[in-house]
């Protein structure tokens, strides 16, 4: 996916502005709020590096996919240490020298994972909601049948389109405000090139297949098979790039141990493999919760593993 390449305008205007500021700041983000107040520069560059990560993290969501395949090496690197170390500070300048009234509102201290499934959530039901009103507004208007008496035929395609959504979201259970919520708490995978090289997106069988495959299971509310996908995509990794031997999924996670990433403990893993195993087993005496929480906790925990998985995937050697 070329947006993510290392020669695309914005990823390049990312990179300088990145390096700039961490050049200026001797990489202490926790430093940049002080100097921003002092240093009219800096704050610019605060404000220029925002609004390009913005940009691309907008970027991440207009594809079919959730993930790119490959991506530098570099870009993957400072995009994930300005996720985890400057990102909330940057925008906290940026939104201070926009909004200078929002300055001293105190951060909420609701969980990270509970905000962004809020967040999420309220979004998606601004989207749904739009597009339930426009259906409602061609029902409103196909009604009015003196106005369409010399278009017969488009005042039925109209009536049967509504009739046909219906069918969707009552016959299939289709949730619309569900979906657009999950779409968004997917994490994006950027894919190194070493990996993307092994399990091209191009083969019927892939890693990166069944990436896809898991994301539009998780989306669309088929949370089991989006587990069993995310266990098989766990363990070709671990067998394939982290050279994890043993006899079964346990032993390769257990022999990776020293090798795991931050943010892919062995704990998530096993936690993976073990709601994986109780899925495709039917073994409910080995749940270990997922299946009986409600939608959001449960769609928070397949999050949390999707986060985890991504780490594995970008940071396999």
């Amino acid at each position: 996916m070329r947006r993510f390449g290392k020669d695309s305008s914005e990823v390049v205007e990312f990179m300088a502005f990145f390096a700039r500021l961490k050049l200026y700041s001797d990489d202490a983000p926790e430093d940049l709020a002080e100097m921003a107040a002092r240093d009219s520069s800096v704050m610019s560059i605060c404000a220029q590096l925002f609004l390009s990560a913005d940009y691309l993290r907008m970027n991440e969501r207009r594809s079919r996919v959730l993930f790119a395949a490959p991506v530098d090496p570099a870009f993957l690197a400072a995009w994930r240490d300005y996720e985890e170390r400057y990102e909330t500070i940057v925008s906290s300048i940026w939104l201070s020298e926009l909004l200078p009234e929002l300055a001293s509102t105190e951060p909420s201290r609701a969980p990270k994972a509970d905000l962004r499934w809020m967040n999420a959530d309220d979004e998606a039901g601004d989207q749904a909601g739009v597009i339930e009103e426009a259906i409602e507004f061609a029902q409103f208007n196909a009604d009015q049948e003196d106005r369409w008496i010399d278009q017969p035929d488009f005042m039925e395609r109209v009536q049967d389109g509504i009739a046909a959504w219906e069918r969707l979201s009552q016959d299939t259970g289709f949730d619309l405000q569900g979906v657009f919520r999950r779409r968004a708490l997917i994490p994006f995978v950027l894919v190194p090139r070493h990996i993307a090289a092994k399990h091209g997106s191009a083969e019927t069988l892939s890693m990166l297949k069944n990436l896809q495959q898991a994301h539009d299971a998780f989306i669309f509310g088929a949370t089991f098979a989006a587990v069993a996908l995310m266990r098989s995509i766990m363990e070709a990794v671990l067998r394939d790039h982290y050279r994890a031997e043993g006899k079964d999924l346990s032993e390769r996670i257990r022999n990776a141990r020293g090798r795991l990433p931050p943010g892919a403990s062995e704990g998530a893993l096993h936690r993976l493999r073990k709601l994986a195993n109780a899925i495709l087993h039917l073994d409910h005496e080995k749940d270990e919760g997922l299946l009986k929480m409600d939608q959001a906790p449960q769609e928070k925990e397949i999050v949390s593993l999707l986060f985890a998985l991504r780490a594995l995937i970008e940071r396999a050697e």
